[in-house]
């Protein structure tokens, strides 16, 4: 019994000793490296919407398959969309559509030549 206790006394200092940490010196207000931290967690201004899975030039239709975890604005028949090679180099602009079924969105071709394959974005918006 005394055994156990001693135990379980020595493995809550220990525990207590890991979760403790280092205190940080400096200014305690913000620092830099808190500042440099907080910049990390901030999106990207590109959104990948997925990939393009067919292209019909005859009427101007490209299917996309969108990506696992992409969310789509409430909008997103009237967004333009930009599909782009792996080098990133953009191919095309596209108009989203209401055509929305599973995990394939219908576009339309405004410019350029898509490739089945090529990464479908939202344009980067401009802060």
């Amino acid at each position: 019994m005394r055994c156990a206790f001693i135990l379980a006394l020595c493995s809550l200092l220990f525990a207590g000793c890991i979760t403790h940490g280092s205190k940080t010196t400096g200014n305690p207000g913000g620092s830099a490296e808190a500042t440099a931290r907080s910049d990390l967690t901030v999106p990207g201004p590109v959104q990948v919407v997925g990939r393009v899975i067919a292209v019909d030039m005859r009427t101007l239709a490209v299917i996309v398959e969108l990506a696992p975890y992409s969310v789509l604005p409430t909008n997103y028949s009237d967004s333009i969309l930009i599909s782009r090679r792996d080098d990133l180099q953009p191919t095309a602009r596209l108009q989203g559509s209401p055509y929305l079924q599973g995990r394939a969105l219908g576009t339309r071709l405004l410019a350029g030549q898509p490739q089945v394959g090529d990464e479908v974005i939202f344009p980067p918006t401009i802060r």
